[in-house]
């Protein structure tokens, strides 16, 4: 009986023991602190519209989205059809509608992309390549010399390339270099031609963030097409910012841009006459006068009955409407659209609606 109480024991010692060797805490694992790689960022930067009510946004995730807005009477928001991811995987700054029913869009640094857009959507046709010394496509526009259809393009590097226009795709015919011997003393020293309107005949008006506005007079040539300038302004003279849009409604030029302190304005308006731009008026779209700085972004505006109306879009997440009247702006009413964030715009003439695009699409009714 002892040496069955002692072997028990005994038993009893050895499982604790091994117990407790199996239990005794070992070190930790060194676990690694968690490492950013990317943030996904898919505000839009560029909208484009088509009098059937479709609509491409671009955005800055890389992608190029094809809208509807809502039939009328509707009362929903714009419906999403299609989103295609570009290549490139770059954010898209520019959007240009070109004849037979083709896009073209920014690709990155260094090329272009052609694009179809039929009722079934949006159908990536080529890659068009350029030298990397432009940068990448920020603005553009289609129009034509006599009968010939061509596409002008602003890029980061402050450049104008002019291109002629093939059946799916574009080729490099001319280029010009239209940065400001001056820029505005802007801490983002940037060069970024963010809009290039036609205005009438062979003229085009382009807005840089370097702050100056150049009227472009294109024409054709034995050795491509060439762009001269006819004329050269300072949107604002006292200017701390860049353009960021422009609009142009009859021979009225609106001009989006930033403004800093308590009384400098973010809207201007100019009137476009051969050879000049002759600046009119400006106004501060401006909801919290405590903001260091609001930044007007994207800017529409059309011919009504009553006389030119205006939409602008700003930082404080407001979609601002304007006329203009005797030449000069007022105010007419503002409408909430997003949270601290300014949105692209676009507007359906053919159904009087208004889209406003940040992350969401908001649709407006407007005259």
């Amino acid at each position: 009986m002892r040496w069955f109480v002692h072997s028990a024991c005994i038993a009893v010692a050895l499982v604790m023991a091994t117990l407790a060797q199996a239990e005794a805490p070992s070190r930790a694992p060194v676990l690694p602190i968690p490492v950013k790689i990317g943030t996904t960022y898919n505000m839009a930067q560029t909208a484009l519209a088509f009098p059937d009510g479709r609509f491409v946004v671009g955005r800055w995730d890389g992608s190029l989205q094809l809208w509807q807005v809502p039939e009328p009477g509707a009362l929903h928001g714009p419906r999403l059809r299609q989103s295609q991811l570009l290549p490139s995987g770059e954010g898209v700054q520019m959007i240009a509608a070109i004849d037979g029913g083709r896009l073209v869009s920014g690709h990155d640094e260094q090329s272009l992309a052609v694009w179809s857009h039929q009722s079934d959507g949006l159908s990536l046709r080529s890659l068009v390549e350029f030298d990397k010394k432009f940068g990448s496509a920020t603005s553009a526009t289609q129009f034509r010399i006599g009968s010939e259809p061509i596409l002008v393009i602003g890029h980061e590097s402050g450049f104008v390339t002019l291109w002629r226009i093939g059946r799916w795709s574009v080729s490099l015919a001319g280029q010009m270099d239209v940065r400001s011997p001056q820029p505005v003393p802007s801490p983002f020293p940037l060069r970024h031609i963010r809009a290039v309107l036609p205005w009438r005949d062979d003229v085009v008006i382009t807005g840089s963030e370097d702050g100056d506005l150049t009227m472009l007079r294109i024409r054709a040539s034995e050795a491509g097409l060439v762009a001269e300038r006819m004329a050269r302004v300072r949107y604002n003279p006292t200017a701390q910012r860049g353009v960021n849009g422009l609009a142009i409604v009859g021979n009225l030029l609106v001009v989006t841009s930033c403004s800093v302190g308590e009384s400098d304005p973010n809207l201007h308006l100019l009137r476009i006459e051969p050879g000049r731009l002759v600046p009119l008026d400006a106004a501060r779209l401006k909801q919290d006068g405590k903001q260091a700085q609001v930044f007007a972004f994207s800017v529409v505006g059309t011919n009504h009955l009553g006389g030119p109306l205006v939409w602008v879009s700003t930082q404080e997440g407001l979609v601002w409407q304007l006329r203009v009247e005797s030449d000069k702006f007022r105010v007419v009413s503002q409408v909430p659209v997003a949270s601290s964030l300014g949105a692209a715009l676009v507007y359906v003439k053919e159904r009087q609606l208004l889209v406003a695009v940040g992350h969401e699409a908001t649709v407006l009714r407007v005259p």
